[in-house]
């Protein structure tokens, strides 16, 4: 409802905090750096970027942070690269948001403010990411995660203790926001306004014809709208797939291997018994042994338990070992079952809830598996152990050797991987000047992590899929933007200059139709006498709670009512270039918010949201003052001019 509001007041630096400080790698592969020495966590490395209180802000730090939003952004864009975002003002947003967020930590530790082990033992178990099969906190999925995003443990803990630290600020600062109702029920009363008249369309396609451009007319317009004709950036991708072909050759389990495996699980492949159940628990023998009669006189188990005030579900036990069974019950209840036939009634048998009578649906046995019999699967899941083991090893293997400085091109000579290049591609795939080329499969995977890096950064192991296939990738070209030459252009320039002039014939067309309505004639009559075929106008009404929960998918034309501050017509372009409208506001009819009191509660929460973002910038600010922020801007100029793609002035 204040999206609109949201979008020109609110504050990027608030939401940026209360927003990103939690837990951002789990989608996006990179971490900001807690100023926190307790945590432990590694600090930042390269050039000093600035100096909050008595800490220092790697440019590392701001890069990560960069990378970081980069990604939150591609969301909404995708293939958005780094140097547009740079270009757009993301990087200076995130370096802003980055001080800010030190600043506050640094700010809560000089006013003894803490984060205990404990509540960061907690923020990790309640990391989604980190949870296992049951639903709740599982190691190994923890320690898979922290690996796969190249995180210690050390350093998720102090970025989580920083996170608490300034939550511990915020939070209570945002959340303080209140507004009364003489400011929201105004508001409310507006959004229930409601507006009404007639639109008329203007399309640019029935504005075609005419002659043909000629070749002076088109080499202008193709010089003065050069931008529409440069082809985005291209890079070429040189990678390499690591997967099971690499390892599987030094994974086959050997026959003691096999042996073993038999050895250590023989329960697993002995012979099982397992009886699926039902069963009515009563609290006393006398009602449990009626139970039991009244089935066996012919009543169904089923329809004796409904009788006692038992369901379907109360009675389901499932398919159970004995074992199984008395764990649930207890050892008697368990082995008068598995001393029953198949579809009969046991008597009542004594357990810690009561007594039991079971009712026993099927009985299934599965005999016992030889060594032989198991051989085959055991070797499977022993190979696929073995592979999976030595694929990690390989890829760790891999890391390393790019951590110690090693090349490309000598990594995959010495593990004999298969290079694939690109040619300069664009993000999507599609390479301009290869009409036919079509990337593979992994392209989708490795395109996002290849533009967003610096053409001068190391080669990087990504992940493809579900961890069964990685690729070590290095961008190896960087072709800036750059000019399609008229002649290689000339069909799409044609094309773009006549719709151009259809579409200020349209708007000509649009502009003398709303002066002749305000003049006085109806927008029918002035439709009609537009000298082109046009569609009838239609009428329109619409309440500006409408365009406010529409998120911008309401018509322009729809929008434009509320635009006018007084009857009459006005043109205005359609979206896309596909016309022009005309729009005449007949009536304005006020809103009263006295009719809708859930309305008013509804505003004054959203601006109390509105406004406690405001309250944390400010604080944030404040804390900024307190502490002292002192930025290099020199090598904040290095670092932008590093994600921009470009040597900075010497």
């Amino acid at each position: 409802m204040l999206s609109f509001f949201r979008r020109t007041l609110g504050s990027q630096l608030a939401l940026g905090l209360l927003a990103v400080v939690m837990l951002a790698f789990i989608i996006t592969g990179v971490t900001s750096r807690s100023m926190s020495d307790a945590g432990g966590g590694a600090r930042g490395s390269g050039d000093s970027i600035a100096k909050v209180g008595d800490h220092k802000v790697y440019a590392s730090e701001a890069e990560d942070r960069a990378r970081r939003e980069l990604a939150a952004d591609s969301q909404q864009q995708p293939g958005l690269t780094m140097p547009v975002f740079v270009a757009g003002g993301g990087f200076d947003q995130a370096v802003r948001q980055l001080l800010a967020a030190a600043a506050m930590e640094v700010f809560g530790r000089d006013h003894g403010l803490v984060a205990s082990k404990k509540l960061v033992d907690g923020a990790i178990a309640g990391i989604q990411a980190f949870k296992g099969p049951t639903g709740k906190f599982d190691e190994s999925t923890f320690r898979a995660v922290l690996a796969q995003q190249h995180i210690s443990e050390q350093q998720l803990r102090s970025e989580l203790a920083g996170d608490a630290i300034r939550q511990q600020l915020l939070l209570p600062i945002a959340g303080a926001a209140r507004v009364p109702l003489g400011v929201a029920t105004p508001f409310a009363s507006l959004l229930l306004e409601s507006r009404a008249g007639a639109v008329a369309v203007v399309p640019t396609q029935a504005m075609a014809g005419g002659k043909d451009p000629t070749d002076a007319e088109l080499a202008a317009w193709y010089k003065s709208h050069l931008p529409a004709y440069t082809l985005p950036e291209r890079r070429v991708l040189k990678y390499a797939l690591i997967g099971r072909d690499q390892v599987a050759g030094g994974a086959i389990p050997t026959e003691a291997d096999i042996a073993n495996f038999y050895k250590a699980n023989a329960a697993s492949y002995a012979a099982k018994e397992t009886r699926t159940l039902r069963q009515v628990i009563l609290d006393s023998q006398a009602k449990a042994q009626a139970f039991a009669d009244k089935v066996k006189s012919g009543t169904s188990f089923a329809g004796a338990a409904k009788a006692a005030g038992f369901g379907a579900n109360d009675i389901a036990v499932g398919e159970k070992t004995q074992a199984q069974f008395a764990g649930l019950a207890s050892p008697a209840v368990a082995a008068a079952a598995f001393a029953a036939k198949e579809d009969s009634t046991t008597a009542p048998a004594k357990s810690d809830f009561g007594w039991n009578v079971v009712h026993v649906d099927k009985i299934t046995r599965t005999p016992a598996k030889t060594l032989e019999d198991a051989r085959p699967e055991i070797a499977a899941s022993l190979a696929k152990q073995k592979q999976d083991e030595a694929l990690a090893d390989l890829v760790n293997g891999i890391e390393d050797q790019l951590g110690d400085g090693t090349s490309f091109d000598d990594i995959v000579k010495k593990r004999g991987l298969a290079v694939t290049t690109t040619p300069a591609v664009l993000p999507n795939g599609s390479a301009p000047d290869q009409p036919d080329y079509k990337a593979p499969a992994e392209f989708a995977v490795l395109a996002k992590p290849a533009f967003q890096t610096s053409p001068d950064e190391k080669p990087t192991v990504q992940t493809i899929g579900n961890g069964e296939r990685y690729a070590l990738l290095a961008v190896t070209q960087v072709l800036p933007p750059t000019p399609q030459p008229l002649d290689k252009a000339h069909d799409k320039v044609a094309r773009d200059f006549s719709a151009d002039r259809a579409a200020k014939r349209a708007q000509a067309i649009a502009e003398a139709i709303a002066a002749k309505v305000n003049a006085g004639s109806t927008l029918s009559e002035a439709v009609k006498g537009a000298g082109v075929a046009l569609p009838d106008p239609k009428k329109i009404e619409v309440k500006r709670i409408q365009l406010a929960q529409s998120q911008g998918q309401i018509p322009a034309g729809l929008a434009a009512l509320f635009d006018m501050t007084k009857p009459g017509a006005r043109a205005i372009a359609a979206p896309n270039g596909v016309g022009w409208f005309i729009v005449k506001l007949d009536t304005i009819t006020p809103g009263d918010a006295k009719t809708a009191p859930g309305l008013v509660q509804s505003a004054r929460g959203q601006f109390a949201q509105l406004i406690g973002e405001e309250y944390a910038e400010q604080f944030a600010n404040a804390a900024q003052a307190e502490v002292g922020v002192k930025r290099d801007e020199n090598a904040i100029g290095k670092l932008r001019a590093k994600l921009l793609g470009i040597a900075p002035a010497q």
